[in-house]
């Protein structure tokens, strides 16, 4: 998404919570770069999957694996 698009707000609540779930992603990814066994990154995948999931109910568009597909 560029700057100058602009996304459709589901309220001020709703944006608050994105915005939240969008830091706890990023803090996410940087304990899967921290894991210190496969079945911790693992865990933290499976996390990072229902994270994805709970972003795009309120709104969230990027895509999870940006770039992967054609």
């Amino acid at each position: 998404m560029t700057t100058t698009e602009t996304v459709p707000s589901l309220g001020a609540e709703a944006d608050a919570q994105r915005e939240r779930l969008v830091e706890l992603r990023a803090h996410l990814a940087r304990e899967r770069g921290a894991a210190i066994s496969p079945g911790i990154d693992r865990a933290l995948e499976m996390a990072d999957a229902y994270l994805f999931l709970a972003l795009g109910y309120v709104g969230h568009t990027d895509e999870m694996f940006p770039g992967e597909l054609p």
